[in-house]
């Protein structure tokens, strides 16, 4: 029997490294071939992901978090290609306790960009999933040169609250190397940048927006999204992918000419994840929380869809299942079986069991495709 066992991570619980391993604890012995593929989406673990699959050394790099406080960041660099990850300059958790996405910025992440290019990247790989930010990119694009001015023609660097009072987008001064490198932005999740499926309505409340925050936010959103599209002849509205990172897709697309693409199939094919599947009894994926999210575009619907494509059966472990996953859902991407594997409800409670947890799922799984 050979198993190729490749999760996400359990967000707040394990990462996906970590989630690889207890499962693979609990087969050993019962498989004669284990191979563990932890897998990230375009969001936190990207890099180290990239690492394993395409080799090179973490660059560190003293940049901007999202309240412009000085931190140290990373990205990775292998030969000519640089992997960026948004969350480790502009990531929810680096303003734990102080979530507030009106004043946050993406400037860090443009600082990152900078330090790769200054190395010789010729292609760049932006993951943009997990930031604390909803600028649209604008504060990646003005530290890469991009000058953003008010109705009174002073200069401004916006954040999700101040989009709305940019008057006029100069990309005169956009770094000229821009335009010598490939960039691809791995979106963890396929939203537009506007609209009630958009960045704003969706995800500015996980980062610390009110009810009352949401139509500011996407009034100057929408503002802004005219405006750089008038700027850099770019539609990026309704852009697949757009909305990713709060709005960091549509920022890439329209100052980098970025590549959109799904975080997940892009780590999977760095992976070489369809050649592990090649005689593989079963391939068991799994994350937090599986709900209809999972199969757009995140770790758990593209495993099983590749799987599914190679005629591998495919099982989920999961923390919690949302009640909106029914059987026929499961069927459809190739799933047998999704297992539950929370004990606890209260999640200080739960983070001290969530590896006990997963391993018995796991065990129990063992069983299951043994009889």
């Amino acid at each position: 029997m050979k198993i190729v066992i490749a999760p996400d991570s359990f967000k707040g619980t394990l990462t996906a490294y970590e989630a690889a391993l207890t499962i693979a604890e609990a087969f050993t012995g019962a498989a004669d071939e284990i191979i563990q593929l932890p897998v990230a989406d375009g969001g936190e673990s990207t890099l180290s992901c990239f690492r394993s699959a395409i080799g090179g050394n973490y660059v560190d790099v003293n940049v901007a978090n999202p309240y412009m406080e000085r931190i140290t960041a990373k990205y990775l660099l292998s030969g000519d290609t640089a992997v960026v990850e948004v969350a480790e300059a502009a990531g929810l958790t680096l303003v734990e306790g102080r979530k507030n996405v009106r004043l946050t910025t993406s400037y860090g992440v443009g600082e990152l960009i900078k330090a790769a290019l200054d190395a010789g990247a010729k292609e760049i790989y932006v993951a943009v999933g997990g930031s604390a930010t909803n600028d649209g990119g604008a504060g990646l694009a003005a530290a890469l040169g991009v000058k953003f001015t008010d109705a009174e023609g002073l200069p401004m660097l916006p954040t999700g609250g101040t989009l709305g009072e940019i008057e006029r987008i100069d990309v005169s001064e956009l770094d000229k190397r821009i335009s010598e490198v490939k960039f691809t932005a791995l979106c963890d999740v396929h939203v537009p940048l506007l609209g009630k499926d958009g960045a704003v309505y969706v995800f500015a409340p996980q980062k610390g927006a009110s009810v009352e925050d949401l139509e500011l936010l996407e009034s100057g959103m929408a503002s802004y999204a005219a405006l750089l599209s008038h700027t850099t002849g770019k539609e990026v509205a309704s852009l697949a992918g757009g909305g990713a990172g709060g709005g960091i897709g549509a920022g890439l697309s329209a100052f980098l000419n970025a590549e959109l693409t799904p975080g997940a199939g892009a780590v999977l094919k760095a992976m070489h994840f369809e050649e592990a599947l090649s005689g593989a009894t079963a391939v068991i994926t799994g994350e937090g929380r599986l709900d209809r999210q999972s199969f757009m575009g995140k770790v758990v619907g593209t495993v099983a869809d590749i799987a599914k494509g190679a005629r591998v059966k495919t099982y989920c472990l999961a923390g919690d299942i949302s009640s909106e996953i029914t059987d026929s859902l499961l069927a459809e991407h190739g799933i047998e079986l999704a297992i539950r594997c929370a004990s606890e409800t209260d999640f200080i409670k739960l983070r001290l069991s969530a590896q006990t947890d997963l391993y018995k799922a796991a065990c129990g799984l063992r069983e299951y495709l043994k009889s």
